[in-house]
């Protein structure tokens, strides 16, 4: 903008010059090409930011004193708070409310004095919830996912951002509608003999389009939830199954299925949502990672692509993390390869493997990926019997995944190799993951460096932490200030509450916490900690309530002096 501004001021100038020096106009005119084709690409160039890689969730809670929207924001570890909020719903009704549909970007819900909608987003103020009332109150009100309401003998769809309600009559849709999936900004519906997808715009002077999804049958319809960021969801009969979008988009994927020979759509299992795979019986249907197949069209004989897979293979689920690896005639392949090709050398009957996580497996003991072979599966004579830590992702740490037998603790990272020292001896046989450390040898150990504890071994346990983002984003350019963040964590143990600042490396004891009053996960638990952490002072531990005898003595002192200073005044 004051770019902008600037070279506004500069073409003023230029207009007052132009009879002046045609010369000056030149190089005033390239000199602002320059500047624009410098911020042009300084807004193209990809930046890094914190909040890319976090996750967000957005819900409405009922509390004792009353109803509330609660934003929350996390870490990639998945537990670690970059931020919470919750403000109060005013104007709700507690004892009725009621949660009426959610789609990707909005909540809905009811009370006894109408029906709403509020807005997913991330708070700009913490002290007030913008929401629309978007119809008054009717307890017969017949709705689809509070987003498409029957009124007045027909179907009318609502958005609201506060005060501002968009209705848009859907005048040409049946009366009997029941829901299959609700977005945003389309519908897919179905009644007792078709299933349709209504589509919403609101620029355009229709305001809205709806089409029957053809050949498929409502009474048996199921629908296979998938990946959310990958927009791509399935609705099946026994007969037929399509693969929808949440614009209002649909396509036919029956004849590729076909093709592969799969039958009746609306019995598979779907056990892989982030690449969409089902199970039927021994066989598996799994979508292709990037890649297809050509194949003829069974009904028609035109060639078509078949981006689908369906063999006899078993997928490898992991006790954590996503499927990676499958098993087909008893050898061990990574789950891209749809056509079997590069199998990897394993010494040991493969069948026999269980997935943990990520390149370890299980068997007799435990086998690895060995990196200087990515294709070969190697032992890390490591007992199948000694216990298994997952892997900790954070933003700017990384606690990788251990086993614990009776003697060591082995740390089987990314470059994990069985030839090196991966492992430290234990002097006790009390190991814990704590949040992103391991506790072993009454120290904490976050992936690199150890740090002795002051608390009970045999209790500690983790109360949760929180993010401190102090630079959210950072550009390409050498001089740009990169991404930073500092992770606030919280121990307790039977006596006492302790923080732990990353960048101080040092476990402080915060004297005035009392272990009772503090739970895990408790965001404004974690908050006040931060602020009473350097309070001087003595909590005391107890079973029962203790008599303060300093307080009795200092009223008996209190109460003598008195009655020695009436009795000195009678005398």
């Amino acid at each position: 903008m004051l770019l902008l501004l600037w070279m506004n001021t500069v073409s003023n100038k230029m207009d007052d010059c132009s009879k002046r020096s045609p010369i000056l106009i030149l190089l005033l005119g390239f000199f602002m090409s320059i500047l624009f084709l410098f911020a042009t690409i300084q807004t193209l160039i990809a930046s890094e930011c914190y909040h890319y890689h976090t996750s967000k969730s957005y819900q409405i809670i009922v509390k004792n004193n009353g109803v509330y929207y609660q934003f929350t924001e996390r870490d990639p570890n998945g537990f670690s708070y970059a931020r919470q909020v919750i403000i109060p719903i005013k104007g709700i009704d507690k004892e009725s409310y009621k949660s009426i549909g959610e789609d990707e970007g909005t909540l809905m819900f009811s009370d006894k004095n109408g029906f709403y909608m509020l807005s997913k987003r991330e708070p700009s103020d913490d002290k007030e919830v913008i929401y629309s009332k978007v119809l008054g109150p009717n307890i017969n009100q017949k709705h689809i996912n509070g987003r498409l309401y029957f009124i007045d003998g027909k179907w009318v769809y609502m958005d609201g951002w506060g005060n501002n309600i968009t209705k848009v009559e859907l005048t040409e849709l049946p009366r009997n509608l029941v829901n299959v999936k609700c977005y945003s900004y389309s519908m897919y519906v179905k009644n007792e003999n078709k299933v349709f997808v209504v589509s919403i715009d609101l620029n355009s002077d229709k305001k809205y389009t709806w089409s029957e999804i053809p050949h498929l049958n409502p009474e048996n319809l199921i629908y296979y939830s998938c990946n959310q960021l990958k927009n791509e969801d399935y609705i099946a009969d026994e007969n037929h199954m399509f693969c929808i979008r949440k614009e209002g988009s649909f396509a036919d994927v029956t004849p590729q299925l076909m093709a592969l020979g799969v039958k009746n759509y609306n019995s598979l299992k779907l056990i892989n949502a982030d690449i969409p795979m089902w199970q039927k019986e021994r066989y598996i249907l799994k979508k292709r990672d990037g890649a297809s197949v050509s194949s003829k069209d069974p009904l028609t004989g035109k060639d078509i692509d078949v981006e689908y897979s369906y063999s006899g293979f078993k997928p490898l689920i992991p006790a954590y993390g996503n499927i990676n690896y499958t098993l087909y005639a008893n050898k061990i392949y990574p789950i891209w390869d749809d056509n079997f090709s590069q199998a990897y050398t394993v010494k040991t009957d493969a069948a026999k493997l269980k997935a943990i996580q990520d390149k370890l497996l299980q068997g007799s003991d435990f086998y690895y990926f060995e990196d200087a072979n990515n294709f070969k599966i190697i032992s890390t004579n490591i007992s199948a019997d000694a216990k298994f830590f997952p892997e900790v992702y954070s933003y700017n740490s990384y606690l990788p995944k251990a086993l614990v037998d009776e003697n060591y603790i082995y740390f089987i990272a990314d470059q994990f190799k069985t030839h090196l020292d991966n492992k430290k001896r234990l002097t006790s046989q009390i190991v814990k993951q704590l949040g992103t450390f391991y506790l072993f040898n009454n120290s904490l150990f976050d992936g690199k460096k150890s740090y002795p504890i002051i608390a009970d071994y045999a209790s500690i346990s983790y109360l949760g932490s929180y993010v401190e983002v102090l630079n959210a984003c950072s550009g390409d350019m050498p001089n740009s200030e990169q991404v930073s963040v500092k992770y606030h964590h919280f121990f307790k143990d039977k006596n006492k509450v302790f923080y732990f600042d990353e960048q101080k490396e040092h476990l402080q004891i915060i004297q005035t916490a009392d272990p009772r009053d503090y739970i895990y996960d408790d965001y404004l638990g974690m908050k006040t900690l931060y602020k009473i952490k350097d309070l001087r002072g003595r909590m005391s531990i107890s079973s029962s309530p203790q008599v303060n005898y300093y307080w009795f003595g200092g009223i008996a002192t209190v109460l003598l002096g008195v009655i020695a200073y009436v009795l000195k005044k009678r005398s």
